[in-house]
């Protein structure tokens, strides 16, 4: 007779079975186990016999390739690195289901490789937002869940411009967090690097070292008053001895790429300096790569040309020149805008006839505070954008402020996985995965309208008339009906769904939010957020004081 902790242990068994090669790497058990506990978190306990799957590692094609295939009873996942076994893993994860315990491989089968080399994006941790606040096993779980759709490189920066010295208290906590973070990604196989604006230093810096005002008509470059002048020799060694430091402070995690930022924050406008993007940050940047090979000798280096030319400087221009006569020492060109993409890469060579990445406004723009109203899915926008860049990006580093754009950072990772691939394809698949393929329909017709409505002022207003938010909040509630109650209380679906709610309760009331139907919501926004002691209404949901 079978004994109750047997009849158990039975019942409870695993929904699959991983079978790993005997000889591999660290990245194939976190491989494994990201999609194992994955798997597990949808579907319990199996109460069937559970799913086989075998991996192998078979260089084929390309880093990060992978093939997905049946063999008798099993499935079998191959990749051309360990890397590819985790993207094959994550594909395989979102294509398939769970029934009554019971894993459901779904039907897609076949190889797919990465196009884009540079699959990043960049996670901003100041102000108190979700990447500074939120407790690092949460945060290990969202960058696993990034990488297993494709995302290979993830952006730090340190934000210098908020302390005194390295050795500032509140400083060495923010190190810390950076340090832990970049652990998180490593460890999942994702490339870590630095966002560093060249010339911006510690608030305690000499006055006498610092910036020349430059041209901003614009009103986009932005200045914190950290800026120091690179052509005064002083200012240079700060700069360069800062720089060392910070390196030094990341030795424990070691550095993959480093991207040099020109303007918000950065910029001098002085003599020798100006114009500042092909003359002075051209050169402190090129210091500072020399510096950094010292220590990391693969390190790549991404040059940001990020509001060149705004007003017209001759910027482009300029450091397409410097390219043509220095020695190679960039590895990408970075560039984008708020608006449409610059034209000079597009209309021109790419500057050094270097491999060009984008840098998508995916959290900002249109909006304050930023997810302050849930969700912002911006499909449709990113398309637009993607359509004008496709065949000249070979990848990029979304702008990431937050969760709540968490979409849209897995649209623009599609894209650098395959330029052809469309936004309204991934929003399918995400649906599908994330929710149930049984709302994809309903929820893309919701997203849409969630779009139209997007821009609104700080105060929640809408910039335009808004319009069907009823239709979208009913098109969420019946969808929310259709979902598990997993489903229906995970945070991505939950930031969805608020912003349908939310839409509709604003739109009511002309744009001023009322207590009695938005305070709960926007509570809940902040505890998903973990915006409870936020440094700034940027990156909160409006609070009722």
């Amino acid at each position: 007779m079978t004994s109750p902790a047997i009849l158990l242990a039975l019942t409870l068994a695993p929904p699959v079975q991983i079978l790993k090669p005997a000889h591999h790497g660290p990245l194939l058990d976190k491989a494994a186990a990201i999609f194992t506990r994955r798997v597990e978190a949808r579907c319990g306990p199996a109460t069937s016999k559970p799913v086989t799957i075998d991996l192998r590692v078979q260089p084929s094609s390309a880093s990060g390739a992978y093939t997905i295939s049946t063999h008798g009873a099993a499935l079998r996942v191959t990749g051309h690195d360990e890397a590819g076994v985790l993207y094959g893993l994550g594909k395989l994860f979102r294509t398939s289901s769970c029934s009554d315990g019971a894993f459901r491989p779904g039907s897609w089968r076949g190889s797919s490789a990465p196009a884009g080399t540079l699959r990043g994006v960049y996670l901003a941790s100041h102000f108190g937002n979700f990447y500074e606040a939120a407790p690092i096993s949460e945060l290990e779980t969202y960058v696993e869940d990034l990488a297993l759709w494709g995302v290979n490189a993830i952006g730090f920066a340190f934000p210098n411009w908020q302390y005194d010295s390295y050795d500032d208290p509140a400083a060495q906590a923010n190190l810390t967090r950076l340090r832990a973070m970049m652990a998180v990604a490593r460890a999942s196989g994702i490339r870590v690097g630095a966002m560093v604006a060249p010339n911006q230093v510690f608030r305690t810096a000499p006055p006498e070292l610092r910036a020349k005002p430059y041209p901003d008509d614009w009103g986009r470059r932005g200045n914190l008053g950290t800026n120091l002048c690179p052509s005064l020799p002083a200012a240079r060694q700060y700069i360069l001895d800062a720089w060392a430091r910070l390196l030094d402070e990341y030795k424990a995690t070691g550095l993959d790429f480093v991207v040099y930022w020109p303007y918000d924050e950065g910029g001098c406008g002085c003599s020798q300096c100006w114009p500042w993007g092909s003359r002075g940050f051209y050169r402190i940047s090129r210091d500072m790569t020399e510096l950094a090979r010292r220590r990391y000798p693969q390190l790549q280096t991404v040059l940001s040309t990020w509001m060149f030319d705004t007003p017209p400087a001759g910027e482009w221009r300029e450091l397409s020149d410097n390219l043509e006569k220095d020695a190679p020492w960039i590895s990408y060109i970075m560039a984008d805008a708020h608006e449409d993409f610059p034209r000079y890469p597009l209309d021109q060579d790419v500057p050094g006839r270097l491999p060009l990445v984008n840098f998508p406004e995916i959290s900002m723009w249109g909006m304050s505070p930023w997810g302050g109203y849930g969700a912002n899915p911006l499909p449709a926008r990113l398309q637009m954008l993607w359509d004008q860049v496709k065949t000249k990006v070979r990848g990029g580093l979304p702008y990431s402020e937050g969760i709540y754009e968490d979409l849209n950072k897995i649209i623009a990772t599609q894209f650098y996985w395959d330029p052809n691939t469309t936004a309204a394809a991934t929003l399918r698949e995400y649906i599908a995965s994330e929710f149930s393929p049984a709302v994809v329909t309903e929820v893309t017709q919701a997203i849409a309208i969630l779009e139209a409505n997007h821009a609104r002022r700080g105060n929640g207003s809408f910039k335009s008339p808004p319009h069907d938010t009823a239709k979208a909040r009913a098109l969420m509630e019946s969808a929310n009906a259709k979902l598990s109650p997993q489903i229906q209380t995970a945070w991505r679906w939950r930031i969805l769904y608020l912003r349908a709610l939310i839409d509709d309760e604003l739109a009511k009331s002309g744009g001023i939010p009322q207590r009695a139907t938005l305070a709960e919501p926007f509570a809940e926004l902040i505890r998903i957020y973990h915006a409870e002691h936020v440094h700034t209404n940027r990156v909160a949901p409006p609070a009722f004081r």
